[in-house]
């Protein structure tokens, strides 16, 4: 769940899930996005470590995205790999004075583009780990308060929002009604069973259709996970 996340930025549909499932392999979390507008919600509802970009995007010159998240509204100080096609040394010059952090040229050999990835997150040091969370379409940030599920902000109270973090911070594993009090409220606290089920109830309300993640363990407690019910 800490892994570091990479946005792909790649409108063939081949080339982004070979690079995808690339940085997988190699223990990154791999978001992606075909077109600029794509990038730019992927950036705002997941914040990632890092950015491969190319150039030629559907909507637009993958410049645009690159100034704006270096310089405008969107700024962000993930570093940004160029991946293209467009191998002239002043393409890579405008590229480079646009923001992005390094140049790689299509066709590419991806070791070598795995040691420019390492190259940079090295680069941009070590992330802070326990500030985001993310699970199935949902994000937590933990130091700007913020809860979006699938791409839609949700506010949260602060026990609500305590009471997700906790879930995404243990996803696919039971948590016992006492374990979840102890943590929300404290050992003081005395009406265990009624305050966690009312508390859940809300959050399921709350997160709308991604609310029946949070599935009741009959005789035990609470789980998140987005496996499907069979039968």
């Amino acid at each position: 769940m800490n892994k570091r996340l990479i946005l792909v930025v790649e409108d063939d549909p081949a080339i982004c899930r070979l690079i995808a499932q690339t940085l997988e392999k190699e223990g990154y979390r791999a978001r992606k996005a075909k077109t600029i507008g794509e990038a730019r919600d992927s950036v705002r509802n997941s914040r990632p470590d890092m950015i491969i970009l190319d150039r030629r995007l559907p909507d637009g010159d993958g410049l645009e995205l690159c100034r704006a998240l270096k310089t405008g509204s969107d700024a962000l100080p993930a570093p940004i790999l160029f991946l293209t096609s467009k191998n002239s040394t002043s393409d890579k010059v405008v590229g480079l004075k646009m923001g992005a952090d390094d140049y790689l040229t299509k066709p590419f050999e991806l070791d070598e583009m795995l040691a420019r990835v390492e190259a940079l997150m090295r680069r941009s040091g070590p992330r802070e780990q326990s500030d985001r969370h993310e699970y199935a379409g949902i994000a937590l940030d933990a130091e700007q308060h913020q809860c979006i599920v699938d791409g839609k902000w949700v506010r949260l109270w602060p026990k609500e929002f305590e009471l997700l973090k906790l879930f995404l911070s243990k996803p696919g594993k039971v948590l016992s009604k006492e374990h979840i009090c102890r943590r929300i409220w404290g050992h003081d606290f005395i009406d265990t069973s009624r305050a966690v089920e009312m508390s859940v109830r809300r959050l399921r309300a709350r997160l709308g259709p991604g609310g029946w993640m949070i599935k009741t363990v009959k005789g035990y407690g609470f789980m998140l996970s987005s496996e499907k019910e069979s039968g």
